[in-house]
């Protein structure tokens, strides 16, 4: 025993070099902290330039002219009515199937090659390029598969496009979101003898609300920003007179569209300025759609699982 104390003695690191590598970790722990929260400053401070880069120039163009004229009149009122139209139209179309969807694979589908194909068959369609899906869109939706006309260049066409284009996004944020619930919180359901129906609506969907809402939050960001599905199904213009409808056929351009057009044909008086002015518009939407979900996703939350009850 002597022998073996004294070996494991020898082997034993020294008190002063204990101390140097405690302080050669010490330092290398504070370099690596330095340099993650610099990349991090970093990171913020690109994004915000990138915002304000395009804020700016814009902010001067947005009035109430800008926002309530047509086209003609160097306005923008069509655009932001059409895409308010096809992005709650696409999500009405798109949210049922997702979700049913995400709800059948996670609690009813017995795990197999069926559940297995479904999974590789909605990445593929997630990898698609949007221009393709376009043309899917263009062939299936707005004519018969090239040769008559179905809905023609119209609303409907671009959401039905649209909502295929992101259905994989809210199937797949709303399969994680109820596998994250806590497999505790359906056997409680259950011990209290509710069916699967009612653990399903009562306490899984309830509960992964938050995630699901992220999922949805980051869908509408996405249509906001589609262009190139929407100018082979929508149309690249709106109609001046009668573009307020709430007729799915008639035609009619998104903002992101319009300022495509604006960008590839600028035919018109100051282009410049509407372009600046499209584009801060498409922004402060995107930040009125982020804070406004995420408000009501909170609310909805604490309504469900009686959070709010007192």
């Amino acid at each position: 025993m002597s022998a073996i104390a004294e070996r494991a003695q020898v082997a034993a690191p020294k008190p002063d070099r204990r101390a140097r590598i405690r302080s050669r970790a010490r330092f290398w722990d504070r370099v690596m902290t330095g340099i993650l929260w610099a990349v991090a400053i970093g990171v913020v401070a690109l994004l915000l330039y990138i915002i304000l880069a395009e804020l700016l120039p814009g902010l001067s163009v947005l009035s109430w002219k800008f926002l309530t004229t047509a086209g003609d009149q160097g306005g923008v009122a069509p655009e932001i009515f059409n895409t308010f139209y096809i992005i709650i139209l696409a999500l009405i179309i798109c949210i049922p199937f997702a979700m049913g969807a995400a709800v059948y694979l996670v609690e009813y589908a017995k795990q197999g090659p069926f559940v297995t194909a479904v999974r590789f068959a909605t990445e593929t369609l997630a990898g698609i390029p949007s221009l393709l899906v376009g043309l899917f869109g263009y062939l299936v939706f707005v004519t018969q598969f090239g040769q008559d006309q179905r809905f023609g260049l119209s609303r409907l066409a671009g959401a039905l496009t649209i909502a295929i284009l992101n259905l994989p996004l809210i199937l797949r944020v709303t399969e994680d979101a109820l596998r994250s619930v806590p497999n505790e919180l359906r056997e409680a359901s259950v011990a209290l003898g509710a069916n699967k129906f009612k653990t399903v609506t009562r306490v899984m969907v309830p509960t992964a609300l938050p995630g699901i809402t992220t999922g949805v939050i980051l869908t509408v960001g996405k249509m906001i920003g589609e262009t190139a599905a929407l100018i082979y199904t929508a149309s690249l213009s709106s109609s001046v007179n009668g573009w307020f409808s709430l007729n799915p056929l008639t035609a009619g351009d998104t903002l992101t569209v319009h300022l495509y057009a604006l960008q590839s044909e600028p035919i018109g008086l100051n282009i410049a300025q509407q372009e600046a002015g499209t584009a801060t518009l498409l922004i402060l939407l995107l930040l009125i759609f982020n804070l406004g979900f995420r408000g009501l996703s909170s609310l909805l939350n604490r309504r469900l699982t009686g959070g709010g009850a007192r």
